[in-house]
């Protein structure tokens, strides 16, 4: 029998009431509401992040630890942390790391990730809001070592490049993924779309004049 909750079929659903009621955890300090990533997601994540032996992940907004589980039993990742702010939803967790016998591989936290040393991190998977990464920017800086990857699901981290050759988010059904990699990430400054339309309406006046 799977340890995972039914995922709803509604968007809507998952987004507001989901199972637990949690909305946007306990106090004040959360940036974004509880809703699972399908797992179909999880594992197209830890793919494109090239998630394996050797590998520190951290998760932040853990959940109820299915990228921590799914990193450790199907990828083999040396160990997963997680940070939640939901103490019900850490305890569950928790037991269900116990029951695996994998608790020698993976911790949950039941505190502010904003607050965590990310230094160890070799991965760092999201699934916040676009606020919540843009607030994230400066510590993922200062914090993360030289080629750590940074896997978000749905939502970008504004003004950074992704690391898909063929720029932008990877989608996998109605899902996008964006990957980020440090420093390459932050020191290559995206184009924005009104430049490019700019300088592709450019050359097309310089093709109509010649």
């Amino acid at each position: 029998m799977s340890h995972y909750p039914k995922e709803p079929d509604d968007f809507a659903e998952r987004f507001s009431g989901w199972h637990y009621s949690l909305g946007f955890g306990d106090g004040t300090e959360s940036v974004a509401p509880y809703v699972p990533s399908p797992i179909d997601v999880v594992k197209e994540m830890l793919t494109l992040s090239e998630a394996g032996p050797g590998d520190t992940l951290y998760d932040l907004g853990c959940g109820d630890g299915r990228i921590l589980l799914t990193a450790i039993k199907d990828f083999n990742v040396d160990k997963a942390v997680g940070f939640d702010l939901n103490t019900r939803m850490v305890e569950a967790t928790r037991t269900k790391i116990l029951e695996e016998e994998l608790d020698d591989r993976i911790k949950v936290f039941n505190d502010n990730f904003f607050k965590a040393d990310l230094t160890p991190a070799t991965i760092v998977t999201l699934y916040l809001t676009t606020s919540g990464n843009a607030k994230l920017r400066p510590k993922f800086k200062e914090e993360l070592m030289t080629g750590t990857r940074i896997v978000s699901h749905d939502f970008p981290i504004t003004d950074w490049s992704t690391a898909n050759p063929e720029g932008g988010a990877y989608s996998i059904g109605n899902h996008k993924i964006f990957l980020y990699k440090i420093p390459e990430s932050y020191l290559i400054i995206p184009e924005k779309e009104e430049d490019r339309w700019s300088r592709i309406r450019g050359l097309l006046g310089r093709l109509d004049r010649g």
